[in-house]
């Protein structure tokens, strides 16, 4: 247990890194870039990323599907299967980049009516398109690699080396005003950048061992039930897409001043899609786990493993959303000014349905293990339906109060048929357990947040830029939450401080 410990800790950790240093390249990357190329030509590479971005649907959830195969294939001791699939998943990211080739030379041929940019402009889009046609086969096919290293809990490693290409791409924005790169230089060696990622995972590949040989396979009878499996993940996530992306296009709709209530979502979802952001790995640290427990098919281990994680990733989640929630006019008013302070319920309502989304991540990664997705596909489409229409009839009263609480009606329709039907039916747990297991660090987590709230705290001024006061009163909430909740933790005995050991401890011993 204790290997896993280290395994899931360290995850955690450099996961946790990678998602704040990708964060900090974007804050410090903008400003630079926007100022040294100017806003149009600035406005290029973002065309550029984004067409390139929206063709990655072409990956039909092969993500989930290739780990959740590999890591039970590895539990099961078929290794020779591993190795067929994974390098005729190597073809299929082949396949997949040629497509995505054609549709950038067709752009960078056909597409200037496509865009409203000069011809000079579009000159230079063209260039980044064919950059990006150049790196897209070794793009592609590294996901072929860091699939099977996630299947084989060396997702650790991965996190290391991305924050590695991220402290790299920080580099460059430095390198780009002392050498006055142009444009297309830049662009040019940030997707070089991105593509040479592959190297270090297809050496840790080798020299763990996880593949004999790096040549492409058409195996495709092997392939074949990955591929379909992968299918009902992709049809999993346009519902969910469908839910979360449908709401600013709602609001814009049907909102009585849609530009205003489109605004105003924008900014309370800025903390949110944050917290999103960092918890985006959870389910991939889980999956090789779950996987290979359902294959031993061992109830107790199952439901050992759903309660201690379902209150640790409680916890986690509640370390990120409950410092929101008791400061939140405070934040709001750092970041876009006391103005908006009046948005702040919707804020702390929507941290509360995360930490309720985000703690049936545990349990959630063994529903992905047991591959029976046909009932959670059509619960997710039905619920994202009923959130869209409680979004519309909401949004003439509440605008974007309708878009908070058709989210929260989406998230509890699933959580309830995740409790109801799914935990018990699909994956055999005991339900009362679970609920405990989640129950007791949020309770834990709002008498906590008894301090904040019931201390008087005076407005703290030592600057005379607002913004910096808000951002103290921020802190000194948050930090008269942190101290009580790790007190009640530990006191509570839901924590010991031996948890925390092994987190630095990037390998899998």
């Amino acid at each position: 247990m204790s290997q896993n410990k280290h395994y899931f800790l360290s995850s955690f950790f450099w996961s946790t890194l990678s998602k704040v240093l990708n964060a900090i390249f974007g804050f410090v990357s903008v400003p630079i870039l926007l100022g040294y190329f100017g806003k149009a030509d600035y406005g290029l590479l973002s065309i550029a990323t984004a067409c390139n971005g929206c063709m990655h649907l072409l990956d039909l959830g092969m993500n989930t599907g290739a780990v959740k195969f590999f890591s039970q294939w590895s539990a099961e001791g078929k290794r020779d299967l591993i190795q067929k699939v994974s390098n005729t998943n190597t073809t299929f990211y082949l396949i997949i980049s040629a497509i995505n080739i054609v549709g950038l030379l067709f752009l960078a041929w056909f597409g200037e009516s496509f865009f409203t940019v000069s011809h000079n402009q579009f000159l230079k889009l063209r260039t980044c398109f064919y950059i990006l046609a150049i790196f897209a086969s070794v793009s592609w096919a590294t996901s072929a690699y860091t699939q099977l290293l996630t299947a084989f809990k060396k997702i650790a490693f991965t996190m290391q080396v991305h924050s590695a290409m991220i402290v790299l791409r920080i580099a460059l924005i430095f390198c780009v005003l002392y050498f006055k790169l142009s444009l297309i230089e830049y662009f040019f060696y940030l997707t070089a950048i991105v593509a040479a990622a592959i190297i270090p995972y297809v050496i840790k590949c080798k020299r763990d061992r996880l593949l004999d040989s790096l040549k492409p396979a058409t195996h495709w009878k092997e392939f074949r039930v990955v591929f379909y499996f992968s299918l009902s993940i992709f049809a999993l996530s346009l519902f969910q897409v469908a839910a979360t992306q449908s709401r600013p296009i709602v609001l814009s709709m049907f909102a009585e001043n849609g530009a205003e209530a489109v605004a105003d979502f924008r900014i309370v979802e800025v903390v949110p899609q944050f917290i999103i952001m960092l918890c985006g790995s959870l389910t991939a640290i889980f999956l090789p786990n779950s996987s290979q427990m359902v294959v031993k098919n061992d109830k107790i281990e199952i439901q050992n493993f759903v309660n201690t994680w379902t209150t640790r990733t409680t916890i986690f989640v509640c370390v990120l959303c409950f410092p929101f929630m008791v400061a939140a006019k405070e934040i709001l008013s750092a970041y876009v000014g006391a103005d908006y302070a009046y948005l702040s319920k919707w804020l702390m309502l929507w941290c509360f349905f995360l930490i309720v989304q985000i703690h049936s991540t545990p349990a959630f990664s063994f529903i992905l293990a047991r591959g029976r997705t046909k009932v959670l596909v059509i619960s997710t489409a039905i619920a994202s339906v009923i959130s869209i229409v409680v979004n519309i009839c909401l949004s003439r009263s509440v605008p974007v109060g309708s878009a908070v609480i058709g989210y929260a009606v989406y998230m509890m329709c699933l959580i309830g048929v995740y409790y109801l039907y799914i935990y018990k039916y699909y994956i055999g747990l005991h339900r009362l357990p679970v609920i405990r297991s989640f129950a007791v660090p949020l309770v834990l987590g709002f008498c906590a947040s008894l301090v904040p709230f019931c201390i008087s705290i005076p407005y703290i001024e030592i600057s005379s830029v607002s913004r910096i006061n808000f951002i103290l009163m921020f802190a000194v909430k948050s930090a008269l939450w942190l101290l009580p909740y790790g007190c009640l933790l530990l006191l509570f005995r839901v924590i010991k401080i031996s948890d925390f050991k092994g987190i630095l401890n990037g390998r899998n011993k």
